[in-house]
């Protein structure tokens, strides 16, 4: 809930500056700006998510004040965004003033990076000393320990402010310190005590959109998505082209299942903004979640037009997802290039190794060659395989479990029930979870023995889930296998059938 820019890129002398500069990249004219004017400019492009043209406004400032404080730390923290740390400290080394209050927060954050917390706090230690405790210094300490998500250290500075000032007291009446808070149980997964902090808030601030979004936030977190409608519905009514709101607005469909109604906004969003990739990644993946594939590859498709606006995983992603979308259309071969391209962006990452398997056993499964179909059906099993050997033990269940899924959504019931079987042996008290799923596959593989076995087990142990097979709340609408269940459960309800012979 951190307050943006957005309120100074509306002011006037920003405005004429903005386009005083547009003006002068269009016609080619040169034009002098000062340092504060081109970083402003460059933070406003950044916000737009309009990197490159970011860059180059800060590249325009370092030519005309090479050794502007502010033009350099956005330097160093664009490359530290980038990954790009030793770049970033050798920019950092180039500021004179190294007593800056701002230079101070780059050299901790650049740090935190790297995961040297003690050093990082060493800085901030300093910095609060040399401020003499002020108290907006110990709150923007405070908001860089909750952007790097390091709770314990985010803790111990909110009780070195209650060292100092009355915590209650600032809760109820410092309205910075009070969102701060709101931010510290909203990031640590508290949203509970976020409540009723932003509800009074809103008490005395009824039209800030900010805050009634956070309270979307927190009650979507809560899975309680009727006061989350609410809530955003109150950020929507006062502005109704807010990007933040109509995002959670989206967001809050989806998560009900109502995903027409979350692309509905989400086209919303890309209307509203300059730059709609965030937009259309959404669009892409809900289109997605729908099985409107077509839908999902235009999507796709304008989306890499313009790689320049993605990250590398991003882009990997992408290309992983557009080819699942030929395979589901049966466009076979089609998806091939698409994701070689994704292994090559991301080659040894699980994810996009578990995305490659399912593509290749989606293409077995449309082949009408043996040889092909069998060639594919190897190389999805060996992107598994790949996949789990370079994970870390504490993943390998959810792994299995992903894999897993993957061989039962493609129909390839004698992998998956090799998964599945995989999973009872290695991780017994995850068991259960499998046995749906291992009597659906063995009934399709015909093994019938098996498959009654896998019922008995969820008669014993899970005698809700037994309850549920064969009825509208069963967890696959498979006409076949629901009415066989419903046949079964009255044969053992007769007494014709002991499920207990099969255990």
């Amino acid at each position: 809930m951190n307050n943006d820019l957005s309120s100074y890129f509306e002011d006037p002398e920003f405005k004429e500056a903005l386009e005083k500069y547009e003006g002068m990249v269009k016609n080619h004219t040169p034009a002098y700006f000062d340092a504060d004017e081109l970083t402003d400019i460059a933070e406003y492009y950044a916000s737009k998510g309009r990197q490159i043209e970011a860059e180059a406004a800060i590249d325009f400032a370092l030519q005309l004040h090479p050794n502007d404080t502010d033009a350099l730390i956005f330097r160093a923290r664009s490359l530290a965004m980038k990954g790009r740390l030793d770049e970033a400290y050798m920019v950092m080394d180039l500021i004179e003033d190294r007593s800056d209050r701002e230079v101070r927060f780059l050299k901790a954050d650049l740090l935190m990076e790297e995961k040297r917390m003690e050093e990082a706090d060493h800085v901030f230690e300093e910095l609060a000393a040399y401020e003499e405790g002020k108290l907006e210094t110990l709150i923007d300490i405070i908001l860089a320990y909750i952007d790097a998500n390091q709770e314990a250290l985010a803790k111990k500075w909110i009780k070195h402010v209650g060292e100092t000032y009355d915590l209650a007291s600032l809760s109820q009446k410092n309205q910075k310190f009070r969102d701060l808070l709101c931010d510290f149980y909203i990031t640590f997964n508290n949203p509970e005590a976020a409540i009723p902090l932003l509800q009074a808030i809103l008490d005395c601030y009824p039209y800030s959109i900010n805050h009634w979004n956070s309270l979307g936030k927190c009650y979507l977190s809560t899975n309680d998505y009727e006061e989350a409608h609410e809530a955003i519905d109150f950020a929507l009514a006062i502005d109704d082209s807010n990007a933040e709101a109509l995002t959670l607005k989206a967001f809050c469909y989806q998560q009900s299942g109502e995903l027409q109604k979350s692309c509905d906004y989400y086209l919303r969003l890309a209307e509203q903004q300059e730059n709609k990739t965030r937009a259309y990644l959404a669009l892409a993946k809900t289109y997605f979640e729908m099985q409107d594939y077509t839908s999902s590859i235009y999507y796709i498709e304008a989306l890499l037009d313009n790689k320049d606006a993605l990250s590398k995983y991003e882009l990997s992603e992408l290309y992983g997802d557009i080819a699942l979308c030929h395979a589901a259309l049966k466009h076979i071969g089609v998806g091939q290039a698409s994701i070689r391209r994704s292994l090559e962006l991301n080659e040894n990452d699980p994810d996009t190794l578990i995305v490659a398997g399912r593509f290749f056993l989606m293409e077995a499964k449309a082949c009408n060659d043996e040889t092909a179909k069998a060639e594919n059906q190897a190389k999805g099993e060996l992107y598994f395989r790949q996949a789990l050997n370079l994970i870390m033990e504490d993943e390998r269940l959810d792994y299995l479990f992903t894999i897993g899924a993957a061989c039962f959504d493609t129909q390839n019931f004698k992998l998956a029930a090799q998964y599945y079987e995989q999973i009872n042996r290695e991780f017994p008290d995850n068991a259960p979870a499998t046995y749906f799923f291992l009597a659906y596959c063995y009934f399709y593989l015909e093994e019938a023995i098996s498959c009654m076995h896998y019922i008995a087990k969820m008669k014993h142990e899970l005698p809700d889930a037994y309850s549920n097979l064969g009825t509208s709340d069963s967890i696959l609408s498979d006409t076949r296998f629901n009415e066989l269940m419903r046949n079964l459960k009255d044969s053992v309800n007769n007494g014709k059938v002991d499920l207990d012979n099969f255990l």
